[in-house]
């Protein structure tokens, strides 16, 4: 590899990097804009049954349509630290 193929390799790592932690502080902001404190909150999590109407028609029209399950990467709830879950209206997508 040459120097400028390594520098190239490089800056599109450190891009990479940077959008996965821009779309991960997108995902907080959106939950702390739900009015949840997300010092509190130790993990996210899906339920299937937690699906709105909505989003259960944007499911079974993804599935009609041979497209990729819109909330394959989608969190609907967070548990927080103290045990407690709080659901996420609407779904954020984890990425």
């Amino acid at each position: 590899m040459t120097p400028a193929q390594e520098l190239l390799a490089s800056i599109k790592a450190k891009r990479a990097e940077q959008a996965k932690c821009l779309a991960e502080l997108d995902l907080w902001a959106a939950v702390q804009a739900q009015g949840i404190d997300i010092g509190t909150v130790a993990v996210f999590g899906f339920k299937p049954e937690w699906l709105t109407r909505i989003e259960r028609a944007q499911q079974d029209n993804a599935r009609r349509m041979r497209r990729p399950d819109p909330f394959i990467e989608a969190y609907n709830f967070v548990r927080h630290k103290d045990g407690t879950v709080t659901r996420l209206q609407p779904s954020l997508r984890a990425s």
